[in-house]
């Protein structure tokens, strides 16, 4: 290549390093196109962008064997870097520990780098080295699991890269180990992306200065490649132009330099026919793989969930009966009672002590009864004069007189007996009465009359009601409120009687307890089950979302190898009912019936032709909405 044209190549593409005897190393700049800090994956890119294909190459070897010299030898070599140049170029990993001891891989990283094709390159592609960490250094077997596992993340994301072109194994020269990393690895590398992977490994013998003879160590391994490079990467970084160097060390250098050389050509002219082994089609099979897995798991997930939310309907039920059980743990009852209540103003009011009860009320303050004894005198008199008369007449006819004194008699000594006894004094008789006759019975009977009507009045103010408590022409049956006692019997009082209700309340604190127990639990069995019905929803859409997957993946495998027929998707579905019928025993029930839905639902889709991806997602949701959620 022209030293113009390797000048227009890495201007502005590299950054100096350092300088060692003459010789200027200069880095390859590079753009992270890729980091994954948890998988420790990373892209570093180099260039712009070109549409060219890209060929990968893979190397795998133990710490210390040189894998990171063939990535800057390939880089030299495609650039189109002589022996004669005084520069080297080179490509440094920023994640590279310089802390780590010689024995220990330098990066935990899966790091590929993606060399852009430029015209005037010594390859016609965009070129993909992936360097991986070394095996076999001082940390192990759980080391090697660990890259084994970035490799499987790597190689079936999706990345940008469909096809692997080279699995180079980098071993030096003149080991004598067993190289059992590297066969377990290819076994595993092999389980990965199937029997073509021997037809693409290549075998990498570092330091080859002499005839190597690490190839029948790996031949006697059991390791199957396709063809050995001897790699004298030595000579990559020895100065031309350095002063100790004599003429006969620079030639046998320059002859290095150019056996090399021509490996590399060897090399990349393999590379270039080499049948790729699809990774594509690997990336395929493991999303196919592992979206069968998470389907798996997402189904016990719905089959739990949905057992769980027939268990919290059944505690519900069991507390909603538990609340109506002590619903009734407070009893109110009205209870009626009475109360006397003082009457202001000089009022008073009619009581019934057999009823209990005030029946009239308000009555005004009793009026003066002077009136009343006078009214009483008046009559009295009258009647006692009468008697006299009556009696006086005795003389004049004795039959008639006789009678008349009679009456009137009995009728003095009626009202004089009755005063007497309301005044608390000796009985009045007919005889003393009657014994007054004549004119002198007039005059004892008027005296006699008044002195007794006053007596009367004073009784009557005493025992009779005012004229307007009680209506005129009113009976002695009281009537009011249903009381049916006369009204002589009621007792004329400053107080009157008030009926009122008192609630009483009755609390039963065991069946209190009981019943706040039941709303409280019946209140959080309601959260659980609305949030559980919030949970099954949610796994639904995903469980939908990646049934919809496992067609999408299916489709590519078939389209890209012709070997997965859509009856095998069936068959995978009855392998994992058949698993999770191991499962436990309260979930398989609903596990069985969800797959069962989507072996429906699948059969269903694969008998729809294009991509209707909502359309197929609201008919497999309307299929799983069958599912005993709300029983």
């Amino acid at each position: 290549m022209e030293r113009a044209l390797m000048n227009y190549l890495i201007e502005g593409n590299v950054d100096f390093d350092s300088e060692d005897q003459g010789l200027q190393r200069y880095n390859l700049k590079t753009t992270v196109k890729f980091k994954d800090e948890e998988n420790k994956i990373q892209i570093l890119c180099v260039g712009s962008p070109s549409q060219k294909p890209t060929k990968c190459v893979l190397l795998l070897g133990e710490t210390g064997a040189g894998k990171t010299t063939i990535v800057n030898a390939l880089i030299n070599f495609i650039f189109g870097v002589k022996f004669k140049d005084n520069f080297r170029l080179q490509i440094k990993d920023q994640s590279v520990s310089m802390d780590r001891r010689d024995t220990e891989s330098q990066t935990d990283f899966v790091t590929a780098y993606l060399i852009y094709h430029q015209e005037g390159m010594m390859c016609s592609f965009n070129l993909m080295v992936i360097d991986t960490p070394g095996l076999a250094d001082t940390r192990g077997i759980q080391h090697q699991g660990n890259v084994m596992n970035q490799l499987e993340i790597f190689l079936t994301s999706d990345y940008g890269i469909d096809d692997l072109n080279c699995i180079g194994l980098v071993a030096k020269a003149n080991t004598n180990r067993d190289f059992t990393f590297q066969k377990d690895i290819l076994r595993e590398i092999i389980s990965l992306l199937g029997n073509n992977v021997p037809e693409i490994t290549q075998l990498f013998a570092t330091f080859a200065v002499e005839k190597p003879m690490v190839d029948q160590i790996i031949i006697n391994a059991g390791v199957k490649f396709s063809d050995m490079f001897e790699f004298d990467n030595g000579i990559l970084y020895t100065s031309y132009r350095a002063s100790s160097v004599r003429k006969r060390d620079q030639d046998m250098f320059s002859y290095r330099w150019g056996i090399m050389t021509e490996q590399y050509e060897r090399f990349f002219a393999a590379f270039s026919e080499a049948p790729p082994v699809s990774v594509k089609l690997l990336r395929e099979r493991k999303l196919f793989d592992k979206t069968l897995k998470i389907l798996r798991k997402q189904v016990e997930e719905l089959a739990k969930l949905l057992t769980t939310l027939e268990v919290n309907k059944k505690i519900l039920v069991k507390y909603e009966l538990q609340e109506a059980k002590n619903r009734n743990w407070r009893q109110e009852k009205t209870i009626r009672k009475k109360h006397k209540l003082s009457i202001e103003n000089g009022f008073h009011a009619h009581n019934c002590p057999e009823c209990n009860q005030t029946c009239i009320f308000p009555c005004p303050p009793e009026k003066d009864n002077s009136n009343a004894s006078f009214i009483g005198g008046i009559a009295g008199a009258l009647g006692g004069t009468a008697a006299g008369a009556a009696a006086a007449q005795a003389t004049l006819n004795s039959a008639v007189a006789a009678a008349r004194a009679a009456t009137s008699t009995g009728i003095a000594a009626s009202v004089g007996g009755w005063v007497t006894r309301a005044l608390g004094g000796a009985t009045v008789t007919a005889t003393e009465v009657g014994a007054a006759g004549g004119v002198p019975g007039i005059i004892v009977g008027g005296v006699v009359g008044i002195t007794i009507g006053v007596v009367t009045g004073t009784c009557c103010g005493r025992f009779l009601r005012p004229s307007s408590c009680l209506p005129p022409g009113r009976g002695d049956v009281c009537g009011e409120y249903g009381c049916l006692h006369s009204l002589s019997q009621h007792i004329t009082e400053q107080e009157r009687i008030v009926e009122y209700s008192e609630l009483e309340v009755k609390i039963n604190e065991d069946m209190k307890e009981l019943y706040d127990i039941a709303v409280s639990k019946k209140n959080d069995e309601k959260v659980k089950i609305t949030n559980g019905k919030q949970k099954i929803q949610a796994v639904k859409t995903n469980v939908v979302q990646n049934t919809l997957q496992i067609l999408l993946h299916a489709q590519k495998i078939q389209d890209l190898s012709s070997s997965l027929d859509p009856t095998d998707i069936q068959d995978f579905l009855d392998k994992l009912i058949a698993e999770v019928r191991l499962g436990e025993p309260d979930h398989i029930h609903h596990a069985v019936g969800i797959l069962r839905i989507l072996k429906k639902a699948i059969k269903l889709l694969q008998s729809c032709e294009g991509d209707h991806t909502q359309t197929n997602f609201d008919n497999v949701m309307k299929l799983l909405i069958n599912l005993p959620q709300e029983h």
